[in-house]
């Protein structure tokens, strides 16, 4: 590891050995230290540089628009040079959710440092809205490739794409992974990473194993857990042979070389395996589990009414509704990311967590339970969110704390769309010196904005659903923006889908942290359609703040 610089002062120093306590603990063994702002030092691992890198390059290798960068070296620090002009962080992010991001409104022709904010500002907004936690993350900061920050937005990224399928919706398989006195709703609860290990842990038990893993560090150490799992996923090309080797790297050696055969040939190396390295054997598990879940239910199952019923997909709009809020909680990182809106709202604790932020100190925690599993504490708690929700101006109309524990969809989407609008609401009032904002005061700079080119009449109006007055108005915020040879009439259905995915992404380069969904424009959702009027309204204030 790095030494700790002469100059730097006593504490800062300790910080640096503590960062490269927890790397070398969790395997990364080889250091760099990179100087920040005010003298400030920031740590990163080697392994995980080359090993995304490597990743990546599964990904987009052949994509002709990143013929500049790719393939990324995998042997150097490389990854953060080709992230510089924020294409591939585009495509990347692409890559996670197809469509998240319109490939014509990436600048891929640079001409400019404007041209490399925009796409970085794209990569940054369009990774909020799949529930990437950037705070802190400037397109400044991605430019000038800062190691630490370019590291935890390209594994964040990594991580949902890799992390997707590992849920009941994705593959109602993993009913088999409950426990005894478990419900579906349970399972719902659990982190994908808490999955995995069970999904281990059950093709172990299948293989006769006594072998349990609880971790993706030390229990992975010695690869047995590897070898029994391909064995037992992929009998085809992996048997339990590995374990005669009695050197842990020759044996986790082995299990790459299986891993290889497998098509899953990525992420970790026997250094990796053997030293422990956690957030890369979770990703390697994560490979596996996508490409071999292995995985049957029952068809005379009686979970399968049950999964039915709970991931009942009726109010298609709803469905969207939760996804959007979902990953605006997760984009605020609190601690616990939220895996199922209704199911995870249950304990009151992200509600609580989401007012904290929007108005500090405005949650006494005394007074929270946390953690708790019996009922009458939890009820307790979401009373305490009702309570917080009126005290700092929160709408919370027909709502008591029993309705967010039963995880009453439609009341529990009611108050999350509330705390978002507040969230929106506040910024604009800040920004306008105190000022009260209504939804007329949204319409009535809107239309002001855009001047003689259009008009919009509410939030409701059917004529934004072709998204040329939102085109408009992002012209009218920032001049020269939009082009308009990619814009369609907006008449059909293709053309207003069209339409939409530039808008969203025009608003995403501009600089708004926008999460509402393509559909929300061409079936004119008023509640979205008002914070994207907001985000753009904000951006505009902040220019004068």
């Amino acid at each position: 590891a790095s030494k700790p610089s002469p100059s730097m002062s006593p504490e800062a120093a300790g910080e640096v050995r503590a960062e490269a306590v927890h790397a070398i603990s969790s395997g990364e063994h080889r250091i760099k230290q990179h100087r920040g702002e005010a003298n400030a030092y920031h740590s990163y691992g080697e392994d995980k540089v080359h090993a995304f890198a490597g990743y990546i390059n599964s990904l987009l290798q052949d994509d002709p628009d990143l013929a500049d960068v790719m393939p990324v070296d995998t042997h150097s620090d490389a990854l953060f040079g080709a992230v510089g002009s924020g294409v591939l962080l585009c495509k990347l992010i692409n890559m996670c959710q197809p469509g998240i991001i319109f490939e014509r409104a990436i600048n891929l022709k640079i001409k400019g440092i404007h041209h490399k904010v925009e796409n970085q500002n794209l990569a940054i907004n369009s990774a909020k809205a799949i529930g990437c936690n950037v705070v802190n993350i400037g397109a400044a900061d991605l430019i000038e490739g800062k190691e630490h920050l370019v590291l935890g937005l390209v594994w964040q990224v990594i991580k949902i794409m890799l992390l997707k399928k590992v849920s009941l919706r994705e593959l109602p398989e993993l009913a088999v992974l409950l426990e005894d006195s478990e419900t579906l709703a349970d399972l719902l609860k659990l982190s994908p990473e808490l999955i995995l290990l069970r999904w281990v842990n059950h093709h172990l038990r299948r293989a006769g194993s006594d072998l349990v893993v609880s971790n993706f560090g030390e229990h992975f150490r010695d690869s047995r857990a590897y070898v029994l799992l391909m064995a037992q996923i992929c009998p085809e090309h992996c048997d339990t042979t590995p374990l005669s080797e009695t050197d842990p790297r020759k044996r986790a050696a082995r299990v790459i070389t299986n891993a290889g055969k497998m098509g899953c040939k990525h992420f970790v190396t026997p250094d990796h395996i053997a030293n422990g390295n956690a957030q890369l054997n979770m990703a390697f598990t994560a490979l596996l589990f996508n490409n071999y879940p292995a995985l049957e239910l029952p068809s005379e199952s009686e979970v399968r009414q049950e999964m039915a019923e709970l991931l009942d997909d009726d109010d298609a709009e709803s469905s969207r509704e939760e996804r959007v809020f979902r990953n605006w909680i997760n984009s605020l990182g609190l601690s616990n990311d939220v895996n199922s809106l209704y199911e995870d709202c249950r304990t009151g604790e992200p509600l609580l967590e989401i007012m904290e932020r929007l108005v500090p100190d405005s949650v006494n925690w005394k007074m929270v339970k946390r953690g708790t599993k019996i009922q009458i504490k939890l009820v307790q708690n979401c009373n305490y969110v009702v309570d917080v929700a009126q005290a700092i101006g929160v709408k919370v109309v027909n709502l008591g704390g029993a309705d967010i524990e039963r995880g009453n969809k439609k009341l529990i989407l009611g108050l999350v769309w509330q705390l978002m609008r507040y969230d929106t609401i506040a910024l604009l009032e800040k920004l306008g010196g105190g000022k009260k904002v209504a939804d007329q005061d949204l319409i009535k700079w809107a239309n002001d904005k855009v001047g003689g080119k259009g008009k919009m009449t509410s939030f409701q109006d059917a004529d934004l659903a072709s998204s040329r007055f939102l085109l408009q108005l992002c012209d009218g915020v920032t001049p020269g923006v939009v082009n308009w040879e990619v814009v369609t009439a907006g008449v059909s259905p293709e053309d207003r889908e069209q339409n939409a995915k530039y808008c969203l992404s025009v608003a995403r380069k501009m600089g708004c942290g926008v999460f509402l969904l393509w559909e929300d424009v061409v079936e004119v959702k008023p509640k979205m359609l008002m914070t994207f009027v907001g985000a753009l309204m904000a951006l505009d204030a902040s220019k004068n703040w």
